[in-house]
């Protein structure tokens, strides 16, 4: 018979060998001890102390070409999902018409012709514009690069990635397909494909004009696709803030892909262009669609390698081009620091891979669904810049006792509080949270006070017949003192000068209203329709503005329009007088706003549309507004799976059973 001492050694070394095992199976990257300090700022390690790492989750990445080869993320790579939009090129009207020279491409092709090109546009013998196919592979690091020499980590470094490439260049051209646009068609296709496998779906693009709704409805059902089959879509909030002569849209809201409800827009942090993450990055975008924001500045990723591959390039129109330098300047260079929402928005994916790697491993007989997601990082985000004072800026705290900024969104991403909510949903939320209950729709008319389930979504631009008007407005706010800046406005004001301060929004509010309106809903609004009053989670507001005078439309980026409830006031669209200029004769637009979630959708709703201009005109018309409703919800608790660190305790508890002497 074994002695008690040899009987708990022998235990203890049975223990030792199986939650080594176990833990070395199960992690095959170590947890990195040096890394930039952008993950601190979203609490990564602490999801990967837990044994997060995003190893159960599959991220799409919608963007131009990935270097699959890539050694800090090669191993993550899906090659037989990888997918290539390109494959409409070989439309044969397309291809007679625009593409002559392109080769013929396959959906799966996963070769060096698509997966490391050279890509340029040619429309004029004085005028191209180049991409060097070097963007999805910078965001791909963002999300799950590993590189233990260069220190550069994504946040969800095990996810799964899935290639899913779209050629951004030729998204201008004005070809159609199928009765759409080749653009939009394109990136339809990168919307729907997958989604049944897809978790998330990274797309760090947008376009840099505000108010464009072609093919809206195609948008709207890719979407629409993506939300049924529970694929998260994260979009970047775009980088046009601190800029001039851009077309309407420093505010995000002016974009169909994030003015949805069913999208997640990443706005950035990174003050003063800087490594600091407790303000926002100059140039990122603000609007009442921000959800959330994330370090975008001073990112460290992966770039493409330096490397001569004769061959691998791409024509477009007549033009053969030769291959360039990537982003690296050095022969070998594989790493870059990488600024932009672009950016922002992939580490934002990263993260939620990590808080969904953790929610399949608590709950593997629940699905995880946007809205979920949504409701968590409405909590749990870290509110950021508290003081600041600017109306695009400032937080205002709603009825439902929830924090707002139109910078920040519900704040920067935090992976300690999302993952905390999920496995500990008591401690972090105080009741047991784990679902979102079935969600209902209530839209109401202004007009007529009629509700109804229907989800009036509508983006439509209509341009006069003249064709857009030229000009452009600058701004310059440098060097100048405060009082400068006011007398500026003021001059604006008066129709004395083109030009106003940025952040003056106050001012520009003052001015009468071309449109207001109140809408006050109770409870008998809902009992008398038959929908289920629940708590508020986004507010659509759908109206159209038409140009008094239709032969010269009117400029759009004078419109303001902010929407109050019970004292909460949401800016739908902020004027932007210094981007350029260009006239419509009507815009019917869906404003999506996050800033009353949580409350209760009944009281009194005020709308407010201000004409900020002094030369045009414009009415309003057909005015909807769409509460979409839900709020977490208790279940049964969690059959939690047993974290690395609790791991790494039984571990040491194995070590000192070993070690236990006979006792006496």
């Amino acid at each position: 018979m074994l002695s008690t001492k040899l009987f708990y050694r022998f235990c203890g070394i049975v223990t030792i060998v199986a939650l080594l095992s176990v833990s070395l199976y199960a992690q095959d990257k170590a947890v990195p001890t040096q890394y930039a300090s952008y993950l601190n700022a979203v609490n990564a390690p602490y999801a990967w102390d837990l044994g997060y790492t995003g190893e159960n989750v599959v991220v799409g990445v919608v963007d131009d070409s990935i270097d699959m080869n890539h050694p800090f993320f090669s191993s993550n790579i899906d090659t037989d999902s990888a997918y290539n939009t390109g494959a409409i090129y070989n439309n044969a009207f397309f291809r007679q018409n625009f593409m002559s020279n392109l080769p013929t491409q396959n959906q799966n092709d996963t070769s060096a012709v698509w997966d490391r090109a050279t890509v340029k546009y040619t429309n004029s013998s004085s005028n191209s514009v180049s991409e060097y196919d070097s963007h999805g592979t910078s965001v791909t690091g963002c999300i799950a690069a590993y590189d233990s020499d260069s220190h550069t980590y994504g946040p969800a470094y095990d996810a799964t990635i899935v290639p899913i490439r779209v050629d951004f260049p030729c998204q201008a051209f004005p070809a159609s397909y199928g009765g759409y646009s080749v653009g939009n068609y394109t990136f339809a296709q990168a919307l729907v494909y997958e989604n049944e496998n897809i978790d998330i779906k990274n797309n760090s693009y947008g376009t840099s004009m505000g108010y464009i709704g072609q093919d809206a409805a195609l948008t709207i059902a890719a979407i629409n696709d993506a939300m049924a089959n529970n694929t998260i879509l994260l979009y970047s909030a775009g980088n046009e803030r601190n800029k001039t002569n851009y077309s309407n849209n420093k505010d995000c809201s002016k974009r169909i892909t994030n003015a949805h409800p069913y999208t997640i827009t990443v706005a950035a942090t990174g003050k003063n262009y800087s490594t600091d993450y407790t303000g926002y990055a100059p140039f990122s975008n603000y609007g009442a669609c921000v959800f959330i924001t994330a370090p975008g500045v001073g990112i460290r990723t992966s770039d493409r390698e330096d490397e001569s591959t004769t061959g691998n390039v791409f024509t477009y129109g007549c033009t053969l081009v030769s291959q360039s330098s990537y982003q690296g300047s050095v022969t070998g260079n594989m790493n870059s620091s990488f600024n932009g929402t672009s950016a922002s928005c992939p580490v934002a994916s990263g993260v939620l891979a990590l808080a969904l790697d953790a929610y399949k491993q608590a709950y593997p007989d629940q699905t995880c669904d946007v809205r979920y997601i949504k409701q968590l990082l409405a909590r749990t985000s870290t509110k950021i810049d508290v003081n600041a004072t600017a109306e695009e800026v400032k937080w205002v705290t709603n009825n439902a006792g929830i924090s707002f900024s139109h910078t920040y969104g519900f704040g920067q991403i935090n992976a300690q509080g999302l993952i905390d909510a999920i496995l500990d949903p008591i401690g972090t939320l105080g009741k047991n949270y784990d679902i979102v209950t079935e969600p209902t729709v209530a839209a109401f008319d202004w007009s007529t006070m009629t509700v109804s389930t229907e989800q009036f979504l509508q983006y439509t631009t209509t341009y006069p017949s003249a064709g857009n008007s030229g000009g452009s407005f600058y701004m310059t706010t440098f060097g100048i003192s405060e009082e400068e800046l006011l007398a500026a406005a003021a001059e604006y004001q008066s129709g004395s000068a083109a030009y106003v301060t940025p952040n003056d929004f106050e001012l520009m509010a003052a001015n009468e209203p071309v449109y207001t309106d109140t809408l006050t809903i109770s409870d008998d609004s809902f009992l008398s329709s038959g929908i289920l009053k629940q708590d508020m989670e986004e507010v659509v507001v759908t109206l159209t503005a038409s140009a008094t005078n239709t032969t010269t439309g009117f400029d759009p980026r004078y419109m303001q329009i902010t929407l109050d409830h019970d004292g909460v006031t949401s800016y739908l669209a902020f004027a932007d007088p210094n981007s350029a200029q260009y006239n419509v004769n009507s815009i019917t637009w869906s404003f999506c706003s996050n800033a009353f979630w949580g409350e209760d959708p009944t009281g009194e709703w005020m709308l407010n549309v201000y004409n900020t201009g002094t030369e045009d005109t414009f009415t309003i018309s057909d005015v909807f507004s769409t509460f979409y409703m839900g709020k977490l919800e208790a279940t049964v608790n969690p059959s939690v799976a047993v974290p690395e660190p609790a791991t790494w305790a039984l571990l040491a508890l194995g070590v000192m059973v070993v070690f236990l002497r006979k006792r006496k």
